[in-house]
């Protein structure tokens, strides 16, 4: 799981078409992701380190092939925001349909 605390495709997006603007794209810190593995029966790894990450892997690998063993890895990043995967579909919202208050059920 990779871990940067927020949707960062839907912060990327929303800060491009609103004038880096963002709302609710943050995510909670206080949630551990391997933490709920643990408690869920399989064994979590929280990493923040390339070393760590390839120790992590490796271990993983060793508990799948020779125990059965499910591992959960989460990464931890920094909250840069990429390019878009697809710049094509990287335009502002169009408004289809106009909402009036006679469109509504009383």
């Amino acid at each position: 799981v990779f871990r940067n605390y927020q949707w960062g495709a839907e912060k990327r997006n929303t800060t491009l078409w609103y004038s880096d603007n963002f709302v609710g794209t943050e995510l909670n810190v206080g949630v551990e992701y391997a933490e709920l593995a643990k408690a869920c029966g399989l064994k979590g790894v929280k990493v923040s380190t390339p070393a760590e990450l390839e120790q992590a892997l490796v271990g993983a690998i060793e508990g799948q092939m020779q125990r059965n063993e499910t591992t959960l890895v989460e990464v931890v990043l920094n909250q840069e925001l990429g390019e878009p995967f697809r710049r094509d579909a990287m335009t502002a919202p169009n408004r289809v349909a106009g909402i009036s208050m006679e469109d509504m059920r009383e």
